[in-house]
């Protein structure tokens, strides 16, 4: 009897583990960063609350919304960097070290100390390899940056989405 159980225990058992152990599946994230790199080829400007059309500006949770929501990334609303950084409006996730950043892991900085997780990103590879960062920058619109300066001193979080297939 145990053994007609056993196949199906180790079918199951990473369903079982709950979402948080899942991670960001391989053909969601191989999307998202295909659509961050197209949005950033756009080069879209800075709008605020723009979230639906990079050819009329986006803002920085409107930019990664957007992204996701092309990826086909399911159950994510367009709501705040904040929001975001708590996991709410179906961004589920789990915080990780920045040591243990990875493509399409969202940074969360704290420029304002009144407005804290206040500006999100994602964590790109650039043309050279190292880890980048695209965002939507005020002054400049839809970029990816060196992750050095105020993006290393400012950074309040990194949190790993955790939305499975």
């Amino acid at each position: 009897m145990l053994l007609l159980w056993l196949p199906w225990f180790w079918l199951l058992a990473p369903f079982c583990a709950g979402p948080d152990a899942w991670g960001l599946s391989g053909n969601y994230k191989g999307s998202f960063k295909k659509q961050l790199s197209f949005i950033i080829s756009k080069h879209p400007n800075y709008r605020w609350g723009g979230a639906e059309d990079p050819d009329k500006g986006l803002d920085c949770s409107g930019y990664i919304f957007l992204a996701a929501k092309w990826a086909g990334i399911p159950g994510i609303t367009r709501t705040t960097s904040y929001r975001m950084s708590l996991g709410l409006g179906g961004w589920t996730g789990r915080d990780v070290a920045t040591t243990e950043a990875e493509e399409c892991d969202l940074p969360f900085w704290t420029f304002d100390p009144e407005r804290p997780e206040g500006h999100v990103g994602a964590f790109l590879r650039r043309q050279d390899g190292k880890l980048g960062v695209t965002h939507a920058s005020s002054r400049r619109g839809v970029v990816l940056d060196d992750f050095s300066g105020p993006f290393k001193t400012n950074l309040t979080k990194v949190r790993r989405l955790t939305i499975g297939d």
